[in-house]
């Protein structure tokens, strides 16, 4: 018996007259008992939650032992909770009191009133709110009672004051604190939501109701520690709570996780609609929430309209991954404790790395992919930057000492920072990025006195930080260098603009990456006529995002100016002539101009197989970006021999969870399906949806885009059926984002509309 078919079963009853659901659930069940009790315990939990206690509507205040309940506070399905005095002449005090949801003899209502007695009994801590007695009402109900706590709902008072993001943060870790003690006692709270966080007037927050937690070692077991379909609140519940399966600590971090993206957002992480329970649990055992800053909710945290784009920029990069990490479906691959998280956050408030940060190659290249200016390893992409920066310090060295000092001054900077990456001096095998963080503390005492020198450290390594995806330190230093570098303007405030204008990209601000670029170009094409290296790649890195925004008709002259410029310089490096040249391809694909696009892409394979390996991962990405427009020429089989060498390049450089390689597997199941290789196409898309979730950062559109095709690749073997539910899986993804390449959804809607005109009227859209 499955939790799922449980709470399955339980929402049909609900759905019948009450007088008839046990015999219901007994007759659905049939000889499984297993399920037809969990299912009846569900009933009675929900029925016990309604109208204990109350009289009638209006509350009448009576006595429990020496307390005397005053007004009602709140409740839910465990139980009510009110705020009470004492008064038995001994002190008098306020307290809360928590009467569980019961009746007479109710067991399991018994033990989990004792059992949350007992975890408060051992847990101090000045986020906890402490328990101070217990006792049974004459009714039979049990009761806790505890520190009144006179405060608000953590969201509440967050909004009430209009806190920003670092204040917030500085609440929700007192929440951590608290829930990292109750962890290092072995409990586990279970129910970590707004209502269950309240913070009093001087700021102090309060975790409260243990209600449902676990003891861990078994020291105490209550009803709620059965497994199978326990109590919970399904908004705030982690997936392994869903299913029933046996919780960890992991499950708290999951609650803390939707707690964050909440009080950081204004919003839920996820919309559960109009979804039952089993298709809600479902959808969260397998999905990670949108990035947080792509849902902020200015009315909901209370922010003036004008707030919001600051608010978005301020949670994007880091904090969105921290977050994200908090929510991943897969416990082991969240942060290890409630203290890790605390930790995480802590390194962001410090404006230092975050263990959050993408890890792998895959997610790094696969935000270089988008403007074919692929960057094939973190270290190689940062020891480049940093060799441009510089380098335009070297080029001037013969024009002037001082160029010529700044020159020689940047190079022991940049061999110090080797030497400190080197183990045998620091004792250990620091990353890259380790390296970088200690050189960049060194910035403002090193070159306090040469705002130029500072200028080309700052660019350099601000490029370094974009390349491995560090975007908060990356738009730092690139912002600094642009104050210093603006009052001289030339190619080397054009080259920061340019940097800054990628940064914008891989944060989807796109409007202002675009005027940036285009500042750029103006700067750069006023330096010797336009004949520099600096306009030439501002030319294509604008281009890159025009494509990207569909706008191929904008892309195309700049490209071709760019590839002019190119040409005639004569230190421009053969590989950056023929990505331009591949750019352009793609621009003139985009059009239509399918033979010009041909000639294109041949062209540039035929400069980077002259300039590179044979296995450079260029080469792939051209060979398959030429196989697209080989396939819409009808030319099928020549496109299948690209697509396969593409793969094979870049599944033996980076392995099956490598985006490109994702996405390379997609592109040729298609490809197969079109040339009657059925079986070979439906092995290269189960592939490619295996891989995607682990190439791909979560919400990525590319996720989407692999759906697509699995739905194109569905429709072409004869099975709408499979293809409608991949191209739903499509557009989903595509909901939840801000921005989508151009036509992505539109083709997409339009296949839905095709593969529904198929199948008829039985292929209504499901429940959202």
């Amino acid at each position: 018996m499955s939790a799922l078919a449980a709470l399955s079963l339980f929402e049909a009853a609900l759905a019948r007259d009450p007088a008839v659901r046990k015999a219901f659930i007994r007759v659905e069940a049939g000889d499984d008992d297993t399920l037809r009790d969990a299912a009846l315990a569900l009933l009675a939990a929900h029925a016990s939650s309604e109208g204990f206690l109350e009289p009638g509507p209006r509350f009448v205040p009576r006595d429990l032992g020496p307390y005397r309940l005053v007004a009602p506070l709140g409740e839910g399905g465990m139980g009510r909770v009110y705020l009470a005095e004492r008064r038995d002449g001994a002190f008098e005090q306020r307290v809360a009191i928590k009467v569980l949801a019961a009746t007479l003899g109710d067991a399991d209502a018994v033990r989990r009133a004792e059992a949350e007695r007992q975890f408060l009994a051992w847990l101090e801590h000045r986020n906890i709110a402490r328990v101070l007695d217990g006792g049974t009402t004459p009714e039979g109900q049990p009761y806790v009672v505890m520190e009144y706590v006179d405060g608000e709902r953590i969201d509440d008072w967050c909004r009430g004051r209009a806190l920003d993001i670092k204040a917030r943060i500085g609440v929700f870790r007192q929440v951590l604190g608290a829930v990292d003690a109750a962890h290092r006692a072995l409990i586990i709270h279970r129910d970590i939501k707004p209502a269950n966080v309240l913070v009093t007037a001087d700021g102090s927050g309060k975790l409260l109701d243990f209600g449902i937690a676990k003891s861990l070692d078994g020291r105490v077991r209550s009803a709620a520690t059965q497994a199978g379909a326990g109590p919970l609140t399904p908004d705030y519940a982690s997936p392994e709570q869903l299913a029933g399966q046996p919780l960890t600590t992991a499950c708290d971090v999951y609650a803390l996780g939707l707690l964050l993206h909440e009080l950081l957002t204004g919003r839920p992480a996820f919309e559960r609609g109009r979804r039952s329970l089993v298709e809600y649990a479902q959808f969260v055992a397998t999905h990670a929430p949108t990035r947080p800053s792509a849902r902020v909710d200015a009315d909901r945290l209370g922010l003036a309209p004008r707030a919001e784009n600051a608010w978005r920029r301020r949670l994007g990069g880091d904090l969105d991954r921290i977050v994200l990490k908090a929510l991943q479906p897969e416990p082991a691959q969240r942060y290890a404790s409630a203290r890790a998280f605390a930790d995480d956050l802590e390194r962001w408030l410090g404006n230092r790395p975050v263990l959050a940060r993408p890890a792998g190659l895959a997610y790094r290249s696969a935000k270089f992919v988008r403007r074919n200016r692929l960057v094939v390893a973190a270290s190689t992409a940062a020891v480049l930057a940093l060799a441009t920066g510089f380098g335009v310090a070297a080029v001037q060295a013969h024009l002037a000492r001082e160029e010529a000092d700044r020159a020689h001054r940047a190079n022991r900077f940049l061999l110090s920072m080797i030497e400190r990456a080197d183990p045998y001096v620091s004792g250990r095998n620091p990353t890259l990025a380790e390296a970088l963080d200690r050189a960049a503390t060194d910035i403002p005492a090193q070159f306090a006195d040469q705002p130029a020198l500072e200028a080309d450290v700052r660019h350099a390594i601000g490029r370094a930080y974009l390349s491995l995806e560090r975007l908060d330190e990356a738009e730092s230093h690139l912002d600094r260098a642009a104050v210093l570098r603006e009052p001289a303007g030339g190619t080397a405030f054009a080259e920061t603009l340019d940097a800054q204008a990628m940064l914008d990209w891989s944060r989807g601000r796109y409007e202002r990456a675009e005027q940036r670029i285009r500042r750029a170009i103006t700067i750069a094409g006023a330096v010797d006529g336009g004949r520099n290296q600096a306009h030439a790649v501002a030319l294509n890195d604008a281009a890159a995002l025009l494509n990207n925004l569909g706008r191929y008709a904008e892309a195309r002259p700049l490209l071709e100016q760019a590839i002019a410029i190119g040409g005639a310089l004569p230190g421009l490096a053969p590989r950056e002539l023929a990505i331009t040249r591949s750019n352009l391809a793609y621009a003139l694909h985009g059009l239509g101009e399918l033979a010009a696009a041909d000639a294109a892409y041949v062209r540039a394979l035929d400069e980077l197989e002259r300039a590179m390996s044979p296995h450079h991962p260029d080469i792939a990405i051209t060979l398959n970006n030429r196989a697209a427009v080989l396939t819409d020429m009808g030319r099928d089989a020549d496109a299948l021999a690209l697509l396969e060498r593409s793969i094979a390049i870049r599944d033996a450089l980076f392995g099956p969870d490598h985006p490109l390689v994702v996405i390379s597997r997609s592109n040729i199941a298609l490809t197969y399906a079109k040339t009657g290789h059925a079986e070979q196409a439906r092995a290269a898309i189960a592939t490619a949806l295996e891989h995607a979730p682990r190439a791909f950062e979560p919400g990525n559109q590319a996720i989407g885009h692999v759906h697509f095709t699995a739905a194109r690749v569905a429709e072409a073997l004869g099975d709408p059926v499979t293809g409608l539910s991949e191209a739903r899986a499509a557009l989903a993804v595509y909901d939840r984002l801000d921005a989508v390449e151009a036509g992505r959804r539109e083709r997409t809607e339009a296949l839905v509309a095709s593969l529904q005109a198929k199948l008829g009227p039985s292929a209504a859209s499901p429940k959202p």
